[in-house]
């Protein structure tokens, strides 16, 4: 069976490109598939960040931007030629983006089409203000994906909340699989916390500097690791100088080593104000670091369980936050108990397991 999948980039260092190619690599290598992976917003001459499997056929078609309209005429004729070259069995679309709900009317010819939706319905967060204008076109924008969303063969999302949002009947949930497995788990000692994403108002650093200041406040030989590009748009140092953190901070690239990071942590945080899934959870949890995380929507509540492998907490509530960071500081044992069962609890998201589920759904289309 051919798959062809379409992606916005391929070449960032974020989960959704971690997961996509190992779901399709396990596709084509373990189980027969043959995969196609379209991506159509690669800048130039950039290369692949996370490992491609060599049984996998990658084609940028990143059209030129001058223009809006000019993109998205650009994109759609050569989506298709490029479809109608590879001639798939099945196109999955992991573009998180708008342009993503017109394919079903932008082909050429009729093919079975899957959704792998990785973001929550709320597309326009960052620039939200509640007038009466806004609320009217996001009404007529959410319709629109309602309606799109019921075009595909399948619409599959990775958490029962994101579920919750959509009103079609061709829903699956399918959760991402953790890429790794490994028995080495952090001790817990170095007095080192971390955080993984890249640099964006959805990721709260605005909200982790404000609980980080009054956490070194009291413990200042504690330090804040955060792996990420950086991002001329959205400056997290000044963030941080403006929070009055001068120290105790670290701005580290990302790294293709991430875990041996997570395996010097003693405590994962996560302020973010909404995430698809939370994959960096996952990963922390496998390296039996304890998590701390905002109750956003809509992946961390369904990945940790408040109080037994970390603590959900309510969402922009950065007091109930600080003193969570403080307590598991404060206590190494109760760090200890938080870890071993988050490494237990972090064996749900099994690759085979997950990767059993997408086999079955692609042979039921």
């Amino acid at each position: 069976m051919k798959l062809l999948y379409i992606a916005n980039t391929l070449t960032g260092a974020g989960g959704l490109q971690r997961v996509l190619l190992l779901k399709a690599g396990y596709l084509a290598e373990r189980m027969g598939y043959n995969v196609t992976i379209i991506s159509a917003n690669d800048k130039p001459g950039k290369q692949i960040f996370y490992p491609v499997s060599p049984l996998l056929n990658c084609i940028d078609i990143s059209p030129a931007k001058p223009d809006r309209i000019t993109y998205f005429k650009s994109y759609a004729k050569l989506l298709n030629e490029s479809i109608n070259a590879v001639d798939p069995d099945v196109i999955i679309m992991c573009d998180n983006g708008l342009k993503s709900f017109l394919l079903p009317f932008i082909l050429k010819k009729k093919r079975k089409l899957v959704y792998e939706r990785h973001t929550p319905k709320i597309v326009k967060i960052k620039n939200a203000s509640g007038n009466a204008l806004k609320s009217f076109t996001d009404t007529l924008l959410y319709r629109f994906m309602d309606y799109s969303a019921a075009q595909f063969n399948k619409f599959v999302v990775v958490t029962q909340q994101g579920k919750s949002e959509w009103k079609s009947k061709n829903l699956d949930v399918i959760p991402n699989p953790l890429w790794f497995d490994t028995d080495e788990v952090s001790n817990l000692a170095a007095k080192r916390v971390i955080a993984v994403g890249r640099h964006a108002y959805e990721k709260g650093y605005d909200r982790m500097f404000t609980i980080w200041k009054q956490v070194i406040d009291k413990y200042p030989d504690w330090t804040l690791d955060i792996y990420g590009d950086d991002n001329p748009d959205y400056n997290i140092r000044q963030l941080a100088l403006d929070s009055g953190l001068t120290n105790g901070v670290n701005f580290l690239p990302p790294t293709k080593n991430i875990l041996e990071a997570y395996k010097n942590a003693s405590i994962y945080l996560m302020t973010s104000r909404y995430e698809g899934f939370g994959m960096v959870l996952l990963e922390a949890m496998a390296c039996g670091v304890p998590c701390i995380a905002f109750n956003c929507p809509v992946g961390p509540a369904e990945i940790i369980s408040n109080n037994e492998d970390g603590f959900l907490i309510e969402d922009g509530n950065t007091d109930a936050f600080t003193k969570s960071v403080i307590t598991l500081i404060e206590d190494k044992e109760l760090r200890s108990q938080m870890g071993e069962r988050a490494k237990t609890n972090s064996r749900a998201y099994n690759l085979d397991v997950i990767m059993q589920q997408w086999d079955a759904l692609f042979k039921s289309l």
